[in-house]
């Protein structure tokens, strides 16, 4: 029995002191990399020196397994840089991916087997569609398009991209909503911003890697298929959690002045990272691409993130920014009919802001009142209505004396008082406002 337990004893001091060699390992080969590659040589510099003092590795000494290490470290890893990319991660799966990634470039075996990965990859973004997750022709020839992340399969996506454009291709203005989006890959941007930007080829940024000593000048594709939208408004949808390349997108297209950023001031992580192995067990997510935007000279402060042009939460910034969209839309047109559309649509959308400053009074009906076909009656605090004696349904109240019903044929209704009777007014979109003198 004292055997079994002095034996049980040795193997726990011998794993212990194992795992200790080998976080010290991975810390210290961390160090070499971050000193040598971080976006900027003297924060690399300052990290590197840090994480290898004793007082910081001992503080790893009782964790009790792989993802206990990699969360503390990835947390001080981004309180010393201030960076909010940078991390260790424990996967031993997608370690033997990267690896086999780089294997590949010399090795015809390997080649073959990171073919099959890229391949499986390619599934996966193909049922995520390339992260197109909403794409919506609104009323008011508004078109809004959600990007829940950005595919680094350009040429696969590129067609999935030419069909979004095509669909939205009558819109007017584009609501552009990346509340829920993470990033993704750079190598997206020339295809993504070219139909933003142009319509000749822009020079929209340039990308830097102080590692290799390398600039690369970075211009939008002219030759993308589908409509574009160089000449439309465009309203971007933000949020706290909008990071990483999201966050490049707005930044880039907000620089050159194409679009109006409405909502939450975004996360504020402005670098661009690569994974490198560590060892078999885990990589570094260091940031080592640096972006700067061809307009301001710079890009956004990490941690500080993007300050919207029109504050909302994230809740409400799609409708702020529809109504921005009508608004603006209505003050370019001078088409009467127009004008009368994009109104009748603001109606609609203006009690989903903010209806402090709407008055939602109902009309003084103490019975039910016919109106040549139509029937109301307030019942509870509610319009309703019944025509041509169908069932009766609730209007939704628009405020301000507009009612709407939204069915198959939609119309806004209001009833007046005029000289003592009541009059109903019925508004359908392009058709002249119908008054009906009460029966």
């Amino acid at each position: 029995m004292k055997l079994t337990l002095y034996a049980v004893v040795i193997l726990l001091i011998s794993s212990s002191y194992a795992n200790d060699f080998a976080y010290r390992e991975t810390i210290n080969t961390t160090a070499n990399i971050i000193e040598h590659q971080f976006y900027s040589e003297k924060i690399g510099l300052r990290v590197a020196n840090q994480i290898r003092q004793e007082k910081f590795v001992e503080q790893f000494s009782t964790v009790k397994n792989q993802q206990e290490f990699t969360d503390l470290f990835s947390k001080e890893l981004r309180r010393i840089s201030g960076d909010n990319h940078i991390g260790v991660v424990y996967s031993p799966k997608d370690v033997k991916r990267y690896k086999l990634r780089e294997q590949a470039k010399t090795d015809i075996n390997a080649r073959k087997k990171n073919k099959i990965n890229q391949t499986n990859q390619l599934i996966e973004s193909k049922k995520a569609n390339f992260g197109i997750q909403g794409l919506i022709a609104l009323e008011g020839n508004i078109g809004y398009l959600e990007m829940s992340y950005f595919d680094g399969f350009v040429d696969e996506s590129a067609p999935v991209f030419q069909s979004a454009m095509e669909f939205l291709s009558n819109s007017q203005a584009i609501i552009l909503d990346l509340r829920r989006n993470g990033g993704g890959n750079s190598r997206i941007l020339p295809l993504f911003l070219g139909y933003f930007l142009g319509p000749e080829s822009v020079h929209f940024g340039n990308k830097i890697e102080r590692w290799k000593n390398q600039q690369t000048k970075l211009f939008t594709k002219t030759n993308t298929q589908g409509t574009r939208y160089f000449d439309k408004p465009i309203y971007i949808l933000t949020s706290g959690t909008t990071f990483s390349l999201a966050e490049h997108v707005t930044y880039h297209l907000k620089a050159f002045g194409r679009a109006t950023v409405v909502g939450e001031r975004t996360y504020g992580g402005g670098k661009a990272f690569d994974p490198v192995v560590l060892n078999d067990d885990f990589y570094l997510r260091i940031p080592r691409i640096e972006m700067v935007n061809t307009v301001t000279k710079s890009m956004y402060k990490e941690s500080e993130g993007i300050t919207p042009d029109v504050p909302a939460t994230a809740e409400s910034a799609f409708y702020v920014a529809y109504l921005l969209a009508l608004e603006n839309l209505k003050t370019m047109s001078n088409d009467e009919q127009l004008i009368q559309y994009y109104t009748w649509v603001q109606r609609v959308i203006s009690p989903k802001v903010d209806g402090t400053n709407i008055n939602f009074y109902l009309p003084l009906l103490t019975r039910q009142h016919k109106f040549d076909e139509f029937e109301f009656e307030v019942r509870n605090n509610e319009m309703w209505m019944s025509f041509r004696n169908l069932p009766w349904v609730k209007l939704v109240n628009l405020g301000n004396g507009f009612f709407y019903d939204d069915r198959a044929i939609q119309q806004q209704i209001k009833i007046k008082q005029v000289h003592g009777k009541f009059e109903l007014h019925v508004h359908r979109l392009w058709h002249d406002a119908r008054v009906i003198t009460e029966n």
